[in-house]
């Protein structure tokens, strides 16, 4: 604190605002049950019958529960967010805040701070995009985490403090909730005092964000457990051929997998979401194996890299 303005701090941390909704009947009952779970009223509780509480639940405890990272929302600055974690003491008491709920619901939790895998995030950042991919899309894939949390807070010159949070699917990277909470300092604007009031509007936007969390993961497994694939293509081929090529490898995996998704598909890449039962396929090895022994009648295939969520191979 000594060596960064309070002031500069302040600047460095920043909110955004997103939403995300959910109509789905699974997801409306999954999120009736926990929240009547976790209210303390018990008498508010107690008009629904332990029948639909039981059946709610097991809706959610059928799975194991998603493996999660955390991890600051850009900054306007330009500063990574390993950079924010490491300088900025209230971005550091904030994601504190969300970890600690986190790990009282015994979650398993991914953090980029301090990881090994650095220098292996940033190779894949180029490898799959660019360096113009979300850091935090990457790690999550690297890292094995299922979801993903993003943060944001901001403070008020009273001393206001104001979190956000949303939580996207690490396949995808798609937003699948969110939630900001407040917590009025009473004019106590001390560092020491706006970290603690940081920390503790993150655990009070926690229980929200957990519901949305937990109702999308029950839904979406229903298709089977997701797995980014990225084909890069280096062979030569015509046009015609390359398309050719293309049509017959998404074809064929579509055969194999619940549900395949291609997200782009380009001259050099093929980039999609395999869907694959959890029954038959114990992890992304089993499912790469299937996917080369498909695509192996059409071209060669060469693996590059594999995660607990990611699948980057080679097809000449």
């Amino acid at each position: 604190m000594k060596t960064i303005p309070f002031l500069l701090l302040l600047l460095f941390f920043f909110v955004q605002t997103a939403c995300a909704g959910d109509n789905d009947a699974i997801r409306k009952r999954a999120n009736k049950a926990y929240s009547e779970l976790d209210s303390k009223d018990k008498k508010k509780a107690s008009k629904y019958s332990k029948a639909e509480y039981s059946n709610a639940n097991k809706e959610v405890d059928n799975y194991a529960k998603p493996v999660i990272m955390v991890i600051p929302e850009k900054n306007g600055s330009g500063i990574s967010a390993l950079q924010q974690l490491t300088s900025n003491p209230f971005v550091k008491a904030t994601m504190d805040g969300i970890n600690d709920y986190l790990a009282d619901k015994h979650y398993e939790i991914k953090s980029l701070e301090g990881s090994s895998e650095i220098d292996h995030i940033v190779q894949l950042q180029n490898d799959i995009a660019g360096n113009d991919e979300d850091l935090a899309y990457i790690a999550s894939l690297t890292l094995n985490a299922d979801i993903f949390i993003k943060y944001s807070g901001r403070i008020d010159s009273k001393g206001f403090v104001t979190v956000e949070l949303k939580a996207y699917e690490s396949t995808t990277a798609r937003l699948i909730g969110s939630q900001s909470s407040s917590v009025d300092s009473h004019g106590r604007t001390s560092p020491v005092d706006q970290q603690a009031n940081l920390k503790s509007a993150a655990k009070k936007a926690m229980p929200s964000i957990e519901k949305q969390i937990l109702a999308y993961w029950v839904d979406d497994l229903n298709f089977g457990t997701q797995y980014k694939v990225v084909m890069n293509i280096t062979g030569s081929y015509g046009d015609s051929e390359l398309e050719d090529l293309q049509d017959q490898i998404t074809l064929t995996l579509k055969k194999q997998f619940s549900k395949v998704k291609v997200n782009t598909m380009t001259a050099k890449t093929i980039d999609m979401v395999v869907y694959a039962d959890p029954l038959k396929y114990e992890d992304a090895n089993e499912v790469y194996r299937t996917i080369r022994q498909t695509v192996k009648p059409l071209a060669e295939t060469k693996k590059l890299n594999i995660t607990k969520k990611l699948i980057v191979m080679e097809v000449k």
